[in-house]
């Protein structure tokens, strides 16, 4: 019963967000370091590819890859404006996908109350 397909997908995502969340943080924290690079995460394509195979989504990772976005005059390629954008939506993605695997384990206590 608890072999659900939903939740693996959803503990995929979660991991995917919150390491999306540390990179953003990251950059953020380094916004004024000369030379920084911004990183960038991405794993909804894998996810998406592994959900349609018919796949484990357990086995994608995040990717990290460097931005190749223009640098300023110190070299670091931060927009600031841009990572605190993508942080709000990357906890509200977060926030979404914890919410829908607490409304599956409620139906999984109340399928088990009602049995």
């Amino acid at each position: 019963m608890l072999d659900d397909v939903s939740i693996d997908a959803l503990q995929s995502a979660m991991r995917g967000l919150s390491a999306r969340q540390r990179a953003i943080s990251d950059d953020i924290a380094n916004v004024d370091t000369p030379f920084y690079r911004a990183h960038s995460v991405t794993f909804e394509a894998d996810l998406k590819r592994a959900l349609d195979s018919g796949d484990d989504p357990l086995t994608v990772r995040p990717t990290s890859t460097l931005s190749n976005a223009a640098a300023g005059l110190n070299g670091n390629n931060v927009n600031i404006t841009a990572e605190t954008t993508q942080s709000v939506d990357t906890e509200l993605a977060y926030q979404l996908a914890l919410r829908a695997a607490g409304d599956r384990f409620s139906l999984y206590r109340t399928a088990i109350a009602g049995a």
